[in-house]
This record gives structure tokens, sequence and C-alpha cells, in this order.
């Protein structure tokens, strides 16, 4: 075995991060210096990452994992309804919040008419976004991270690591730093959703792309100062979702999918896992 697969096998963890906070960092640089829609592709690295190290290091086994994972569609249809309302219902709840605080719309809510909605939540939310993102850090790193640790310490660890990815958005303002807070209670959330679906990352990536659609809708309606508090409130409304949800379920967030999936992780180094 030649030094690189070894140390792929040995720390699939690391690497997988190592290379998406680099080619993403990597991405937004260019993207200031040379302005192109063609960096968005770098979105897909997750995916691909996780494809390839996951081939390294699990071999076809794992590949049928991963991607079984991705079509895994027969749940409940009460997750369905999670997947695709629960955000439109985080955001109204954030909207009224900034009005009772004294916030004022500047616009109207403008809903695109169906075939427009349905086309804003396929692209880029669900074939580009969700697609790149979700089967890399729900798909291949979440299952690792879950392996000798709670649900809760999990989700957390995958929260902080998917912030960190964000930096390049917040250097580049395009994100307030406040997602990081976001995107840190997002994975209590997708973690309480994966453990409950069976490990579905086809259901995460129905969440994430109605997170994405709302964000067209919703963030319009403020600007200025009132844009600002309007972004605390999100905040605010992310973070009791994320406590809720661990006084209702435990620091499990429900039950484990696959619990012995994967035996070998638990005698390897943490940052394999």
């Amino acid at each position: 075995m030649d030094p690189i697969t070894s140390f792929i096998k040995r720390y699939p963890q690391g690497v997988f991060w190592g290379i998406n906070w680099g080619t993403w960092l990597f991405a937004w640089y260019m993207g200031s210096k040379y302005p192109s829609d063609i960096w968005f592709l770098f979105l897909l690295f997750p995916f691909l990452t996780g494809i390839l190290i996951t081939a390294i290091a699990d071999g076809k086994s794992g590949l049928k994992t991963f991607f079984s994972r991705m079509v895994r569609w027969r749940v409940g249809l009460q997750w369905y309804a999670v997947a695709l309302f629960l955000p439109p219902v985080l955001r109204l709840a954030a909207v009224g919040l900034n009005i009772l605080t004294g916030a004022s719309m500047s616009t109207g809510l403008q809903i695109p008419a169906g075939p427009d909605l349905l086309a804003q939540f396929l692209f880029p939310g669900f074939l580009l976004i969700a697609l790149g993102e979700e089967p890399g850090f729900r798909g291949f790193a979440l299952p690792r991270l879950l392996v000798g640790r709670s649900a809760l310490s999990a989700a957390l660890i995958l929260g902080v690591l998917h912030a960190i990815w964000h930096i390049p958005l917040f250097i580049f303002g395009s994100d307030p730093p406040l997602v990081a807070i976001i995107v840190i209670c997002g994975a209590v959330l997708n973690t309480w959703l994966f453990n409950h679906t069976n490990g579905s990352v086809f259901l995460a990536m129905l969440l994430h792309a109605s997170i994405h659609l709302m964000t067209g809708i919703f963030n319009p309606l403020f600007t200025g100062a009132d844009a600002q508090s309007h972004m605390v409130m999100q905040t605010v409304v992310f973070v009791i979702l994320a406590i809720l949800l661990v006084v209702l379920s435990g620091k499990e967030l429900g039950r484990k999918p696959e619990a012995g999936m994967d035996a070998r992780a638990a005698e390897q180094p943490a940052m394999a896992r």
C-alpha cells in the first residue's frame, strides 16, 4: 500500500476536511480576483471528496452505503413535512420577532409562482448546493463522527467544522458571521432528522434546499439595520430550535442509524472519525 493511500485510510475525516477547506478557500479567493459563476462548481467538492475518500478507505461496500443514503427516500411523510415546511415556519417566526421588536418590512412577501418556485428549489438549491454539500457533510462525515460519540457531540463537532468551511463567505461578505451559529444549530437539526430517517441524506438535501429557497424569499423583506436585526432573529430562532430538540430528544437526538455500520471506525484515531 502506498503512503498516500495508507494516510487516507488512517485519517479519512482529516483528509476530507483538509481538502474541502483548502479548495473552497481557493475558489473564493480566485472568485474575488476573477469573478465568474464557474467557481460555484466548487460547491460540489464535499460530495466528490466524500466519494473519493470512501472509495479509498472503505471500498465498494463503503460506496454502496454512501450512495444508498442519498436515495433513501422511504421514510414517514412527517419527515418530508419537516424537511420541506419547517424552514418557512422558522423564517416566519424570525420575521414576526423582528417586526415585534420594531423593524419595518421594506417590501411585501414575494412568493414565485409554482413553476418558478419549483425551479428555484431545484437549482441551485437542490441540484448544486444541497447535492454538493449534504452527501459529504451528512453522508460521509456525520456517520463517522457518530461512532463512539453522542449524537449531540457529533452534531456540534460537525457544525463547527462546517462553520469553518463557511469562513470564506464571511471574509468576502456574502454571509454575515452569525451564519456560523445558524450552521452549528442547523447541524443539530440535521442530525436529529438523519437519526429519525435511518440516515437519509436525501431528506437532508431536501431540508437544505428548502432553507436556501426561503433565504431568497424572506431576506429581501428587510433592508439596512432592520435586515441586521432580522439576521439576529433568525439566529435566535435556530438556537431555540436546537435547544428544544436536545431537551425533547436527549443527547442522542433520537435513535442512531446503522449503529454498527463500521466497527473498524471505533478503533481508528479521532482524526479518522
